[in-house]
């Protein structure tokens, strides 16, 4: 039997997470989305004739899960408006990013809290989305994952800390594939490339590897040597970026992106 959902926050996310509901067959009237912006309500009771509400109210009771996807700075303000109204058996799925399961549980009062952590390739339906389900709530994983599947693929981890460490990864990392677009960008346009033909090669090039990767059996490590001959073009670059210490670079790079979410997430259980 499909669950009365409250999406909690209209934004990109919540966006996607209804899209891909809806385009999966979830029925429309089943949805309500709460948000501030009349803008954005408008916009998801036009495109997917979901139920749009700007403030709090009795609708809430209904609600059997309660998907919380607004900023990480403004759930613990959210949660004390909308938490008078919800039903003590509701199932909570938080998307923002880094908030403790003890923190949200306590801002909450229930303990019946999951956390899940999808990345922006998931407004295309090609999100990758962690998620972590406390033992106490093993019975309510698939429907958990029939919400959280509907942004793309979905990885189960086994803590809450490893889905900070994935968040470092599938959560940041389009950030790192986008600085690497630039950079590309950059030096082909330095080589003469006009803007739009430099865009072009950077991201279909990264775009094709990817799709590469994804259907070969090959590892990422053999498609590089596949494509490298001893002593040419690419394996003079390859040279270059390893005298650069690309790999150290990354591993750094998400090594200060988990010690950050750390920081942000003590400060956070602070309220």
């Amino acid at each position: 039997m499909q669950k009365r959902i409250a999406m909690i926050g209209g934004g990109n996310m919540a966006g996607a997470l209804v899209a891909g509901l809806v385009a999966a067959g979830y029925p429309s009237h089943l949805i309500d989305v709460m948000d501030r912006n009349q803008t954005k309500c408008d916009r998801l009771h036009t495109e997917y004739a979901v139920n749009t509400h700007l403030t709090a109210g009795d609708w809430l009771k209904q609600a059997e899960v309660v998907v919380l996807a607004v900023k990480p700075q403004g759930l613990f303000d959210t949660i004390g408006e909308i938490k008078t109204f919800l039903s003590a058996q509701a199932l909570y799925i938080s998307i923002a990013a880094g908030v403790r399961i003890e923190d949200m549980a306590r801002w909450l009062g229930s303990d019946r809290v999951v956390r899940a952590m999808p990345n922006t390739p998931a407004l295309v339906k090609a999100g990758v989305v962690g998620f972590f389900v406390p033992k106490k709530l093993t019975d309510q994983k698939e429907e958990v994952l029939t919400i959280l599947q509907a942004m793309g693929e979905t990885i189960e981890v086994k803590s809450e800390q490893e889905l900070d460490w994935l968040s470092t990864v599938s959560g940041s990392g389009p950030a790192y594939v986008f600085r690497f677009i630039e950079a590309l960008e950059a030096a082909a346009i330095k080589r003469g490339f006009d803007e739009q033909s430099a865009r072009k090669m950077a991201i279909l090039t990264v775009l094709g590897a990817a799709k590469l990767a994804v259907s070969s059996s090959d590892s990422p490590a053999q498609l590089r040597v596949n494509v490298t001959s001893k002593g040419g073009t690419t394996a003079e670059a390859l040279r270059v970026m390893q005298e650069h210490h690309f790999m150290e670079m990354m591993d750094e790079a998400v090594q200060a992106a988990y010690n950050r979410s750390q920081v942000l997430a003590d400060e956070l259980g602070k309220r």
